[in-house]
């Protein structure tokens, strides 16, 4: 035991001291009812003092004038004393056994009370006589004193003994109010910590593990709380009361232990250490990246991105400026609600940005993507050219030798500009640059699939072809001049045409008008055409019948060939054979340019599902052998395709296409044009 509960102890009364000292008290108020009694038995005995030869013995005693006095009045009443004094003595016995023995508190004031009466009735009325024996007043004061003392001592042993009932009361009443105590120190430490500290939640973004300990710290002592009220429990049930006494006072100690108001000061000063350097690590450094690496200059954004306004006061701050204005406020012991609510509207404020810029930034790579896939054509066109016409069509389309027609090369850097101007936050200047290379790419695409187209014418014996309209000729001419010393014929640029050889059959672009003159401008500028090839012909109409990049001979093409999906070079020579219907190859550019719209579609579309209105198509591509030709070839591509339907040929209808499970769309279309540029290309 401990000095602390030691002093506890004694100080509440409680212990094996007050055990002894209600026992004392009982054992001496049996001394003056041993003496007086002892008195007794030897005024029994006076007859008998000669006999037995203790007159000597007893003259000292009897020398007493009181004592003589009082043995003469009971030999007047020996019967009447002797009872008395054995009911004393039975009595005060009593009150012992239930003191010590029985602990049973009515019994024992019971005996109590009875031995003091009886007691007080034997002095004071037996030995009363004492009063005009002319013994001095001093002896009867002294004599008379006895049985007050002894009923008194009787008395206050009763009372002052630890009786289990009333201990068992009076620590109830202890527990009681250190349950109190418990509930108001757990009410004080949550006031505080809301005061103090406030939510967790707008600070854990900035310092989790401060958070993180904060919120452990809280739940010690929560639990610390939870386990004194559990011991409140326990102690209750204790029986014993010298135990449960010391037990209240080992509770009363721990519970004068909670501090609550420190405990929060504690957890908010660990805190606050935790968040400056929190806030010193997030808003530092205030950078938003983009997924091309480079990192945006937030001072050029908008008013409302590029200032926040922080509570409590309301003043706007510079996103560069957080750091400091939210150091300073730590700095100057700001609230930690405040501090906290600041760095909530912080960080709320970046994640608009950052959502504003990822906006437009998905806008812009939307734009980059589609110009990036045209480029990626315009390298596969260039790859199936031969390799004496390579050189000169790179010159023209990438390495950007023919000022009227922008190349790859200045392309790319249109986008590498307009990247630039997308991390300085110009993004009215990158939306310029992007649309600039959307349109220059298309016009690229529809270059670059012309010539691959006229090659091919070239190489098979075609005649001339028109040139398409958004396709400088002088852009075309070096090509052509390469592609006639390739081919070892004559191919000339006239106008807006190319001649091959001597002939004219006069049929012009697969993409013309059915008249012959230029058709309209189709989707991104290109007449009848925007990411399509060009300059095919219709065979059927007295000319050689050979497509631009079609089967020199069809009737040498082999009936059995079979593309990747099917046999569609079969199926189309049995149309052939029982209708005036045009085989693939030989509208092999207008196809070309339905499946690139079909695939531009589809990058907008989501899901499974491509749906493409055909009355959007350009009236010189829209023909209905080029889509039937088309449907035929796509469901072929099991692989690749689930549905295929084309409602109707003719215009307005609907193709419609639902591509197989676990695919995209967009590159599912892609793998079917180029298996279709594969097979008749």
């Amino acid at each position: 035991m401990t000095d602390l509960d030691l002093e506890a102890d004694i100080g509440s009364g409680s212990g094996l001291d007050d055990l002894d000292v209600s026992i004392v008290a009982w054992g001496i108020a049996g001394v003056p009812l041993l003496v007086t009694f002892v008195q007794t038995i030897l005024s029994l005995l006076d007859w008998t003092s000669e006999t037995l030869g203790l007159r000597g013995v007893l003259d000292p005693i009897y020398s007493i004038d009181v004592v003589f006095q009082a043995a003469e009045v009971f030999k007047d009443q020996p019967s009447l004393v002797a009872a008395l004094f054995v009911l004393i003595t039975i009595a005060w016995i009593v009150q012992g056994a239930a003191m010590i023995v029985l602990d049973h508190r009515d019994l024992a004031f019971g005996a109590a009370g009875l031995a003091s009466i009886l007691y007080l009735v034997l002095f004071f009325g037996v030995y009363s006589a004492l009063f005009g024996s002319g013994v001095g007043t001093g002896r009867l004061v002294g004599f008379f004193a006895i049985p007050v003392i002894a009923t008194a001592l009787v008395g206050s042993a009763a009372w002052i003994h630890d009786w289990s009932e009333e201990v068992l009361e009076e620590t109830s009443g202890r527990l009681g109010e250190q349950e109190a105590r418990i509930g108001d120190a757990r009410e004080r430490f949550e006031t505080a910590f809301e005061e103090r500290i406030g939510s967790l939640d707008a600070l854990e973004t900035v310092a989790p593990t401060g958070v993180g300990e904060a919120e452990s710290a809280a739940d010690r002592f929560h639990d610390r709380c939870d386990e004194l009220l559990t011991e409140v429990d326990r102690i209750q049930r204790i029986e014993d009361p010298d135990r449960r006494r010391e037990e209240v006072s080992n509770l009363e100690s721990r519970v004068d232990s909670l501090d609550p108001e420190t405990e929060v000061d504690r957890i908010a000063s660990e805190l606050r250490r935790r968040v400056v350097s929190g806030v010193r690590t997030e808003f530092g450094d205030v950078t938003v990246r983009s997924r091309y690496g480079g990192a945006y200059t937030l001072a050029n954004l908008p008013a409302e991105y590029r200032e926040v306004s922080l509570p409590p006061d309301g003043d706007a701050v510079r996103t560069d400026d957080l750091n400091g204005v939210l150091q300073r406020r730590l700095e100057s012991g700001a609230p930690l609600p405040d501090v906290g609510e600041a760095i909530g509207a912080a960080t709320a404020h970046l994640d608009r940005t950052e959502s504003f810029l990822a906006d437009r930034e998905e806008r812009a790579d939307a734009t980059m993507e589609r110009v990036r896939s045209r480029l990626e054509t315009v390298e596969e066109q260039l790859d199936r050219l031969p390799e004496s016409v390579r050189s000169s069509a790179r010159g023209v389309l990438v390495e950007n030798r023919v000022e009227s027609i922008t190349g790859r090369t200045a392309i790319e850097r249109t986008l590498s500009d307009a990247t630039d101007s997308l991390h300085d936050c110009g993004f009215d200047e990158c939306e310029r640059l992007l649309d600039r290379a959307d349109e220059e790419s298309e016009r690229l695409v529809t270059a670059a699939e012309f010539l691959r187209a006229l090659d091919g014418r070239v190489r098979h014996g075609g005649s001339s072809v028109d040139v398409p309209t958004t396709v400088d000729p002088d852009a075309v001419a070096p090509v052509a001049q390469a592609m006639a010393e390739a081919h070892d014929v004559t191919v000339s640029v006239e106008g807006d045409r190319v001649r091959i050889g001597d002939g004219d059959d006069g049929t012009g672009s697969a993409f013309d008008s059915p008249t012959g003159t230029r058709g309209t401008t189709g989707p991104g500028g290109a007449t009848g055409s925007t990411s399509a090839g060009t300059g095919s012909t219709s065979a059927g109409d007295g000319s050689d019948g050979r497509g631009v990049a079609g089967s020199a001979d069809r009737e040498t093409a082999d009936p059995s060939t079979t593309d990747r999906g099917g046999a569609l070079g079969s199926d189309a020579d049995g149309d052939d054979r029982d209708a005036p219907a045009k085989r693939p190859e030989e509208v092999l550019d207008a196809a070309l340019y339905f499946l690139r719209e079909l695939e531009e579609h589809a990058r907008s579309t989501d899901g499974a599902r491509v749906q493409y209105q055909i009355a959007d198509l350009p009236p010189t591509i829209a023909d209905p052998d080029m889509l039937t030709n088309v449907e035929r070839f796509l469901r072929n591509q099991s692989d690749l395709m689930s549905e295929v339907n084309l409602q109707d040929p003719e215009p307005p209808a609907f193709f419609e296409v639902v591509v197989a499970d676990e695919r995209q769309a967009t590159t599912a279309i892609r793998t079917a044009r180029e298996r279709f540029t594969e097979r008749y290309g």
